[in-house]
């Protein structure tokens, strides 16, 4: 039988006994631990103790059904968790097992990288080699960036900012795959904010670059962290289009582009594929205001290709 504090009314006891015997998983951590009258604070620092790193977060997460332990070393921490709230060894880890509330949730849907870049194109062994073909750790939630055109109607850079969401416990990269427009001159990685720059590899007769970044810490599943990155564009071609590859949906995309003033084209037009053969959906005709840069807005992206494209004469 599991200890509990002399102050604690009966009621409550009974509450933690019924919550063990029938769940779910959430509810009975939640009581667990107010039964132990430990703060999450003080649980986190007992289990670094004893070799188990879980932020408060993810200890808030689980006590609330928004995830729940499912990777070996969540499960080692629960089992650590069992001992340091006084309950009977098995008694939370059988409710992950047995009670579909304490399930995790759902895997992340995502696509393949043969939809987004073509399956003879040989980009694809690189990008295996970083992120295979599973789903990535790393989902990005919101992408708000910003591509520059100069006055030689050569693209010139790219900013973006990320949010990105763990999806599963111990994540800390953030794969970027950023393509040159002319072969030969893939983009060179020129600045990083909240994260600092991993391996990186270059593929020059196809103009890409694959760029891991690294965050300052390692994530629980669930937890978010903000990423920002500039490239630099090196090809000497004029350049008529921009686009995004998704693997995953995407909460929120703003996407702005910026001409050099007295240098805008004479039209532009936001669209969507499915894959890089696939018809162009959603077509949009954008003003064009000199001083001010053109741009869409998407929310609840499905994984596939957002782009600009445009028109100088």
């Amino acid at each position: 039988m599991f200890a509990t504090s002399p102050a604690l009314a009966p009621d409550r006891r009974e509450q933690l006994a019924a919550a063990l015997e029938h769940g779910p998983f959430r509810h009975a951590l939640s009581l667990a631990i107010d039964v132990s009258g430990l703060g999450l604070d003080r649980l986190r620092d007992r289990l670094a103790a004893a070799g188990a790193a879980v932020s408060t977060t993810t200890l808030s997460y689980w006590r609330t059904g928004r995830t729940a332990p499912a990777r070996a070393r969540s499960r080692e921490a629960v089992r650590l968790l069992e001992d340091l709230l006084e309950l009977p060894a098995g008694a939370l880890l059988r409710l992950l097992d047995t009670d579909p509330g304490g399930q995790p949730e759902p895997p992340v849907p995502f696509v393949a990288w043969e939809r987004l870049w073509g399956r003879r194109n040989r980009v694809l062994p690189l990008l295996t080699s970083f992120e295979a073909e599973y789903r990535p750790a790393a989902v990005v939630v919101s992408l708000h960036e910003e591509v520059h055109v100069g006055a030689d109607r050569l693209l010139h850079r790219l900013r973006a900012r990320e949010v990105v969401r763990a999806a599963e416990d111990g994540t800390q990269v953030r794969l970027v795959t950023v393509r040159g427009f002319r072969p030969g001159c893939p983009p060179e990685l020129t600045g990083t904010r909240y994260c600092t720059a991993g391996r990186r590899e270059s593929l020059p007769e196809q103009g890409f670059t694959v760029t891991e970044l690294l965050l300052p810490r390692s994530l629980d599943r669930g937890e978010t962290a903000l990423v920002e990155y500039e490239f630099t564009f090196t090809d000497d071609v004029p350049d008529t289009s921009y686009d995004r590859r998704f693997r995953t949906g995407v909460h929120e995309h703003l996407l702005e582009l910026h001409f050099a003033p007295g240098a805008e084209p004479a039209e532009c037009h936001g669209y969507r594929r499915g894959s890089p053969s696939g018809p162009e959906t959603g077509v949009t005709a954008l003003p064009l205001v000199p001083g001010l840069p053109v741009h869409i807005v998407s929310a609840g992206v499905s994984p596939g290709i957002v782009g600009l494209r445009w028109r100088w004469d």
